[in-house]
């Protein structure tokens, strides 16, 4: 039986996931928390984005948002 869209996004995005855990795991990637200063320039830059978004642009934004805070509480 053929995979729908969403099966195959799912596959595609866990086989990334993979490859960044083994990246991770072989020392070639390196996944480190943001510093204080890169925090306050992407800070600046999303107001700067959020006051030149469209209508549309911000429903992007925000289901993305939700999105992120939906993995993030089911990631244990």
């Amino acid at each position: 039986m053929a995979k729908t869209q969403r099966e195959r996004d799912q596959a595609a995005r866990e086989a990334k996931l993979e490859r960044i855990a083994d990246q991770v795991e072989t020392g070639d990637l390196t996944i480190r928390t943001m510093t204080d200063a890169e925090r306050d320039k992407w800070a600046k830059h999303r107001e700067e984005t959020e006051m030149t978004a469209s209508p549309a642009d911000r429903r992007r934004a925000a289901a993305a948002q939700r999105r992120r805070q939906r993995r993030a509480a089911r990631t244990p």
